[in-house]
């Protein structure tokens, strides 16, 4: 069954949401969408905004295949940037006209990311030992943190020697903010069954499915499976408003397709800075400042003075990024083989040669992954998407022979990255974390199991040693009880025989055959009693009759041999024909004579005399 998932990466300049329609082994992309933040584009509220790019304020963009952009109307009235990332997203799920789908969100900010080598391999062991790991590295209580780790490596060697343990990408983040995150998103009846860190995930997108065949072997477009996939590990840098999130991505050793994160990283600084340095440089209103940056960029063809002023605001970040690409190198022994970039700001004309002469890298836009099933299907990956991954620049007959998706989607996903990656990280093992955890869990979660699982196998052990207990104690009766029997069987024999016998049934026969000789006929001991003869009349007696009580009451009872005597009241002369029917299906019954039904006064339940019918029953029994 079918089921729609929804990434949503509330951004301080606009909010992303990607749909995804996930089957059975398969999933497939079908939307992103986006709505600007009110506000998100002024320093402060007191300044105005300016009007939405491209488009003015309040007027929506929509685009072919599910892809769109709404543009919110600023409202000053509100100030909290949560409250006004959840106005825009209310309306951007308001036109999706969304219903009963999987959300997942991601936090940006207030998010401690580290990597931690601990001589340990067991996931359990090692998230208990997690937290005192870090412990020291906080500057708050560890009581006040929600911590997640996801697995990087095992067998890794300590540099004191030792046994071999493993390397966690942990991240923690403050409790009072998860709790207000997912009480502002109840508010607006959004409960997500997973909260990560946006720094990851873009992670989810490389992972690919594993080939069952040598990487060598060709498909039927002639290219190698190994060159389908990206060459790892590879970075994608997300520039975002106020923050850029590095992300490092690396083939997991010995799960074909699964990629984990060595290394991670939030820098304070994102295209905010570089609006700000042109409003400065020139002297204009912010609102003309980030317009400006938008229709020149770094282009110096079509204005060498801001694409001078973007260089110089983007030298902190560069420095940033150099700095990063150290201690990567130091931490793996490796630089990254590739660069994707996404985000807003990552569509600025001439960013990306900048930063691929800055940083000495091969730097590209982050478009679908080779291999990516989910967007376009598996003919699409097939027929050739290395050649997406190189250029945007892919004509509308090309994605039709691909069998992709339009090029809107295709536009729109350097942008909504980070929100197709939170969604994919709901289909399989992703390198991300989930702060929904002990009492912030989903509640329909399997989390939520796990974290009773321990109360729960406890109570189990306990009710099977107390129903073992029960059992032996009913077993240790019964034994009792058959001995006590078996010890007056051999009295009794010996009273009758002369010597004891324990077997039952020999005694029995033994007794029949003697009664059968001694009256010269078929006697034997009775196996029904009067009283089971009683038990079952009782059992056949109906309790109603059309719907009315039966009131039946036995005034007299002969039991005889061969022979029985009922004589009754009811309440009516119904339930005497069903009564008789009734003990005429009895196995020991062979015929029913029924006498005169006569109406006679008894007393009623309150007292008050009522109408009954009396009658006389004669059953003819063959039980021995």
């Amino acid at each position: 069954m079918a089921s729609t998932i929804l990434g949503i990466d509330l951004g301080s300049y606009a909010v992303k949401v990607a749909r995804i329609e996930a089957g059975f082994r398969s999933a497939q992309l079908v939307g992103i969408f986006e709505a600007r933040v009110p506000g998100a584009s002024a320093r402060s509220t007191q300044e105005l905004a300016p009007a939405p790019y491209p488009g003015e304020a309040g007027q929506a963009t929509t685009y072919e295949d599910s892809s769109a952009r709404i543009a919110v109307e600023e409202s000053p009235e509100d100030n909290d940037l949560l409250s006004r990332q959840l106005q825009a997203l209310d309306l951007l799920l308001g036109e999706l006209k969304t219903k009963g789908e999987t959300v997942v969100t991601a936090l940006s900010h207030g998010v401690t990311l580290r990597m931690i080598d601990v001589p340990l391999s067991d996931p359990k062991k090692v998230e208990q030992a997690l937290p005192f790991e870090l412990g020291g590295q906080l500057m708050t209580e560890l009581d006040e943190q929600v911590v997640d780790q996801v697995l990087v490596k095992v067998g890794v060697k300590p540099t004191g020697g030792g046994e071999a343990g493993s390397q966690w990408l942990a991240a923690c983040v403050d409790k009072a903010q998860v709790r207000g995150h997912l009480e502002r998103l109840l508010r607006h009846q959004i409960d997500p069954r997973r909260v990560g860190s946006l720094a990851l995930a873009t992670a989810a997108l490389f992972v690919a499915p594993a080939q069952s065949k040598r990487a060598s072997k060709k498909n039927e477009g002639g290219l190698e499976e190994s060159s389908l996939g990206p060459p790892m590990p590879l970075w994608v840098i997300d520039i975002g408003h106020h923050s850029t999130h590095v992300c490092a991505v690396a083939r997991a050793e010995g799960k074909p397709g699964q990629v984990v994160v060595p290394f991670a990283r939030t820098i304070p600084r994102g295209g905010l800075a570089l609006t700000q340095a042109l409003e400065r440089a020139r002297t204009i209103p912010f609102a003309k400042a980030e317009l400006l940056k938008h229709e020149n960029g770094l282009d110096d063809s079509s204005d060498p003075e801001t694409a001078e002023t973007l260089r110089r605001a983007l030298k902190p970040l560069l420095r940033e990024l150099r700095q990063t690409l150290s201690a990567f190198a130091a931490r793996t022994g490796e630089t990254p083989k590739m660069v994707y970039v996404c985000g807003g700001s990552a569509e600025l004309r001439g960013l990306l040669e900048h930063m691929q002469n800055e940083l000495d890298l091969d730097v590209l836009p982050l478009t679908p992954p080779p291999r990516a099933t989910w967007f376009g299907g598996k003919e699409a990956a097939q027929a050739g998407m290395a050649h997406v991954s190189a250029s945007l620049s892919i004509d509308t007959a090309t994605l039709a022979k691909l069998k992709m998706p339009s090029f809107a989607l295709l536009r729109h996903f350097s942008q909504g990255a980070p929100a197709v990656g939170l969604a994919l990280s709901m289909l399989g093992a992703a390198a991300q974390v989930n702060f929904r955890k002990g009492g912030f869990a989903y509640r329909t979660d399997y989390a939520l199991l796990k974290e009773r699982a321990p109360y729960v196998a406890a109570f189990f052990v306990a009710l099977l040693v107390c129903m073992g207990g029960w059992v032996y104690a009913s077993m240790h009766t019964l034994e009792k009880e058959n001995d006590r029997l078996s010890q007056r069987l051999a009295a009794e024999s010996a009273t009758l025989f002369g010597e004891s016998k324990k077997d039952g049934a020999a005694v029995l026969a033994e007794l029949n055959s003697v009664l059968a000789s001694e009256r010269g006929g078929d006697r034997r001991v009775p196996q029904v009693s009067a009283l089971d003869l009683l038990e079952l009349i009782s059992r056949a007696a109906p309790e109603k009759s059309n719907k009315t009580d039966s009131r039946l009451e036995v005034v007299d009872l002969q039991i005889k041999p061969k022979k029985l005597n009922l004589k009754a009241t009811a309440a009516s002369a119904q339930y005497v024909e069903e009564f008789a029917a009734a003990l005429g299906k009895l196995a020991c019954v062979k015929g029913v004579q029924k006498g005169k039904v006569l109406t006679v006064k008894n007393i009623g339940t309150d007292g008050k005399p009522i109408d009954v019918k009396q009658f006389t029953l004669e059953l003819t029994t063959t039980c021995p």
